[in-house]
């Protein structure tokens, strides 16, 4: 259902049936700096919320999501979400047919502080 980057985020708010909760979010995304990137609901069942912004050597930022994640994604959503990093779909279809997960659910995140 969703994906928050440091400045953006993926969401699919008709997921939120409730019009004054699915504002509160919209609001609350929006006043702390992010961009937010609507999906629909058959984007959700391709694993567009599922995605992982990593940020990886020489501070470069890249987006991990699922080829089907991808494929869903109209042109203009994939423009905008380049503006964070480079996309990098991963072929991954037996994870997300028979293990019900997608990129983000595969990749284990490090909040540590740097050494």
């Amino acid at each position: 259902m969703m994906c928050i980057g440091e400045k953006f985020s993926v969401i699919c708010l008709d997921s939120i049936s409730d019009k004054k909760e699915r504002e509160l979010v919209f609001e609350s995304l929006a006043n702390t700096g992010h961009q937010v990137i609507d999906i629909t609901f058959e984007q959700t069942n391709n694993f567009a919320g599922n995605m992982l912004a990593i940020q990886i050597s020489d501070n470069k930022n890249i987006l991990a999501l699922s080829q089907s994640s991808f494929d869903s994604l109209t042109t203009n959503q994939k423009t905008e979400l380049e503006k964070y990093g480079e996309l990098v779909p991963l072929s991954i279809k037996t994870i997300e047919t028979i293990g019900g997960g997608s990129a983000r659910c595969m990749i284990a995140e490090v909040f540590l502080p740097a050494a």
